[in-house]
């Protein structure tokens, strides 16, 4: 293999080993952005949206 070939790949398996890296690191934060399970966060209007589509579905049984 030519020598820039193989600078070029160290590099890239250098960059790859590094994401993995952070993954692992902070997998728990990157959990919660993907999925949104952090609802801490969230504001009143969309807490108070919740209730309106409860109540929503409350007068339309048929959507359920």
């Amino acid at each position: 293999m030519d020598t820039v070939t193989i600078v070029v790949v160290g590099i890239w398996n250098g960059l790859l080993l590094g994401a993995l890296g952070a993954v692992i690191v902070w997998r728990e934060r990157l959990r919660e952005w993907v999925t949104g399970v952090d609802l801490d966060g969230r504001d009143e209007r969309d807490a108070d949206g919740d209730e309106q589509w409860s109540a929503f579905l409350a007068e339309h049984p048929e959507l359920r």
